[in-house]
């Protein structure tokens, strides 16, 4: 029983930190990793096939479903700090490059542009 019961937590970690830190594609890789090693750990402790079976779906069930809410955080967690980030008001920002009337006037003197030639 304690066998199962780390093989739940163990796969609910793993799907929490995938759903925080990784890319969708990485959840695939997890849950064929979970998988492989839950069937492998509970067949060596003598579970028969169906109980093997039945913590081995249970265990990537939760896994996806720690997934999600590692996922429902972190783009709540984005949110909050773009919204954060972003001060909306009136004054131009320290980082802005140039005017409108700036870049007219770089157009004109291009660097790459030959002078017209002289008559």
């Amino acid at each position: 029983m304690i066998l199962v019961l780390v093989a739940l937590a163990a796969s609910a970690l793993l799907g929490l930190a995938t759903g925080l830190v990784f890319p969708v594609w990485a959840n695939a890789i997890v849950g064929l990793l979970i998988a492989f090693v839950s069937a492998t750990a509970l067949h060596s402790h003598g579970f028969g096939f169906s109980e093997g079976v039945l913590v081995t779906v249970a265990c990537l069930f939760v896994s996806q479903a720690a997934y999600f809410v590692g996922m429902f955080l972190e783009s709540h967690a984005g949110i909050a700090d773009f919204l954060s980030d972003e001060a909306f008001d009136n004054e131009p920002d320290d980082n802005r490059k140039h005017g409108i009337g700036g870049e007219q006037e770089e157009r004109r003197e291009h660097p790459s542009r030959s002078p017209p030639p002289e008559t």
